[in-house]
């Protein structure tokens, strides 16, 4: 008679382990991290995220440079377009919420 492993009573209890580990863990990094400053800031009366602005500027900025780019001609040589402008926006945006908001 074979015994099914995933009815294995160690198996069961390592498994239960694991879940009350993650769930304790979880709980505990909810618990003691908190927003008291978060990076907010009035706008027309209502508050953005300070992210939300990054986020919009980097791609306006983002555009302009693919216009340079597009005017020098050196589209050709990027090759995954949409790969390329992704990061040069998550760069810019970042680069961005550090020098104003950090």
């Amino acid at each position: 008679m074979k015994i099914n492993p995933l009815l294995n009573r160690r198996n069961f209890d390592n498994s239960i382990g694991k879940c009350v580990t993650l769930t304790f863990t979880t709980l505990s990094v909810l618990s003691l991290s908190g927003c008291s400053n978060a990076p907010t800031f009035n706008l027309l009366g209502s508050y953005f995220p300070a992210w939300i602005i990054c986020f919009a500027v980097a791609t306006g900025l983002t555009a302009a440079v693919h216009a340079m780019f597009t005017k020098a001609e050196i589209v050709k040589e990027l090759w995954p377009l949409p790969v390329v402008y992704t990061c040069l926006t998550s760069f810019l945006s970042c680069t961005l919420w550090i020098i104003f908001f950090n």
